[in-house]
């Protein structure tokens, strides 16, 4: 049986009262399987599972497969994700009928990208999501979710909350998922149990009215901030929500709840595993009433040279709906309408990936990415290869598995009709191009 630190369980007596016997009992109880589709990728797969009641394309499994060797997964035909954390699709779809479209929205502490992809499948087209985590190699994890996702209206960036301080009253909603002690994920991660103390939970909360204040900054008025965090700790939700409010005069937003089991707290919702089907989670959504908006200076949108035209027009099915940008060696397709937007944040972030990667301009060779193959703007025409199940996971391995009939040049590989990556066909053999650090590692055969 787990043991838990007994400051931990002194507290959680007080914030489940009488519940405390059950809420113990289900941190010893294995974890609901649960995924979100991905609307742009359709399958069949899945189809007959349990509907997650708040999610549209939330699903409980019935039981946990090896996604790792699922070729729909390295797709990005779902995202594996916490029943809870879905229910961010309540508060932001409520607050989407108080907002004119296009809107700016920033995801703050995104990786690895469970909830950027959410917000990627509920957006209009015209909006734009920045997602952005400063930490290097949790940024990589982050690209390659959303990357897989196959969306155009998105940038990645790089840095610290306080850097969003350059642009306060640009976004339209900021999202805060805070980096937390973690108490929700006790069952499914057993060192968090063994990292957690008070004093983690005192300096989380520090952090996070840190990263809240830059959050108000950078949020314009009348746009919306989304609190949320994985602990079951007042001081990290409630308390921390009052804070916001006593200090910044926001306006408390009561998000509708007609589910069974989430309990409405004073400044949002709270989630147990012995009360739903999920893990612990806690959820605000404020209004900024007032403040000073981020004025954009129109700026002439110069001549695009004709080679990056061209390139555009190999690969994308729509290119007239983009702007090439040319930037560190990697030519980038921003959808036109963020054009400006796009200017404004290169100027002030780190951008790790913007619209769609199209790829590198090497002399006069060009190298597609992963970003356009995954992309959901790929042309139809593309030349490609359909794997079965045992190809597809050798490909993924890095090999290169034995096919005929393709054409020279750059080609799709594909899994039941949906993009794997790229493969060269250079007549005499074909070079695999699926990048290395997404590559399976494991030697599991099927």
């Amino acid at each position: 049986m787990t043991s838990y630190p007994q400051q931990f369980l002194d507290r959680a007596k007080e914030f489940t009262g009488n519940e405390f016997d059950k809420f113990i009992a289900s941190l010893s109880e294995p974890p609901p399987v649960s995924i979100r589709m991905n609307p742009f990728k359709s399958i069949g797969e899945f189809s007959t599972e349990e509907k997650i009641p708040w999610s549209k394309e939330g699903k409980y499994l019935s039981a946990r497969p090896s996604f790792t060797f699922d070729p729909l997964f390295h797709a990005g035909s779902y995202y594996v994700q916490d029943a809870s954390s879905q229910f961010l699709e309540e508060p932001f779809l409520q607050l989407k009928k108080l907002l004119d479209s296009p809107c700016k929205i920033l995801d703050l502490c995104a990786a690895p990208g469970g909830k950027s992809t959410h917000l990627l499948s509920l957006m209009n087209k015209e909006d734009l999501l920045v997602s952005n985590e400063v930490v290097p190699a949790r940024n990589s994890i982050l690209r390659q979710n959303i990357i897989k996702w196959g969306c155009a209206n998105v940038i990645v960036t790089q840095n610290e909350p306080s850097d969003f301080n350059r642009l306060k009253g640009f976004f339209d909603v900021v999202l805060v998922d805070a980096p937390c002690s973690g108490e929700g994920l006790f069952r499914k991660d057993k060192d968090a149990i063994d990292e957690w103390s008070p004093e983690i939970v005192y300096k989380c909360s520090t952090r996070q009215n840190e990263i809240l204040s830059y959050a108000y900054e950078t949020l314009a008025p009348g746009g919306f901030l989304i609190y949320s965090t994985c602990t079951f700790e007042e001081e990290e939700n409630d308390s921390q929500v009052n804070n916001l409010i006593q200090k910044f005069g926001l306006k408390k937003i009561d998000i509708e709840n007609s589910y069974e089991g989430i309990l409405t707290k004073l400044n949002g919702l709270a989630f147990f595993p012995h009360r739903i089907r999920g893990e612990g989670f806690y959820i605000s959504l404020l209004q900024k009433e007032s403040g000073e908006k981020y004025r954009i200076k129109n700026e002439k949108i110069t001549g695009v040279k004709n080679n990056y035209k061209v390139i555009l027009e190999e690969f994308l099915e729509n290119p007239n709906e983009f702007y090439p940008v040319f930037k560190e060696g990697r030519l980038f397709a921003i959808l036109n309408e963020h054009k400006q937007w796009f200017n404004v944040l290169s100027d002030n972030l780190y951008i790790r990936h913007a619209g769609i990667n199209l790829g590198e301009i090497k002399g006069e060779d060009f190298i597609p990415s992963e970003s356009v193959a995954l992309s959901n703007y790929l042309r139809k025409d593309f030349s490609y290869i359909d794997f079965n199940e045992k190809q597809a996971i050798e490909y993924l391995k890095g090999g290169t598995p034995e096919i005929t009939g393709a054409s020279k040049g750059w080609v799709i590989a594909r899994f039941q009709t949906h993009a794997l990556g790229w493969l060269k066909n250079l007549g005499n053999r074909i070079n695999n191009y699926y990048p290395k650090p997404w590559r399976i590692k494991s030697d599991k055969s099927i």
